[in-house]
């Protein structure tokens, strides 16, 4: 297993999830909620929706942590655990890159996080 390249998908994600989590909030939140049309009108919805944003940043700050730690313990890292969180990010980023065409942003570190991670594993 290779660590350097555990720490580079920790480094990658935790750049992508600052930038989820602070752009998107510009760019994407801030407006969605200054907005009142169809159900954004509803008070209840605006606030969902921003912690739902938040939340899957904190959830993306774990997965940071598991690879920086994975880095720092390879020898007993979970290999299983490794195994699924190079697959959920890889999945998603292809999955990512197919429905916006390649339009968003995200994709490409999504799946490079993903690959980092799987070919740690193997090397």
């Amino acid at each position: 297993m290779n660590s350097l390249l555990l720490y580079v998908a920790a480094f990658l994600a935790l750049i992508t999830m600052l930038i989820h989590s602070i752009v998107g909030e510009k760019r994407l939140i801030s407006p969605l909620v200054n907005s009142n049309d169809g159900i954004m009108a509803q008070n209840l919805a605006k606030q969902v929706l921003r912690f739902a944003w938040h939340f899957m940043t904190l959830l993306g700050l774990i997965a940071v942590y598991v690879l920086f730690d994975a880095a720092r313990s390879f020898p007993a890292v979970d290999r299983v655990l490794l195994l699924l969180t190079g697959t959920v990010f890889l999945v998603a980023g292809v999955y990512d890159a197919i429905v916006t065409r390649g339009k968003h942003i995200g994709w490409p570190f999504l799946a490079g996080i993903g690959v980092l991670t799987l070919i740690a594993l193997y090397i």
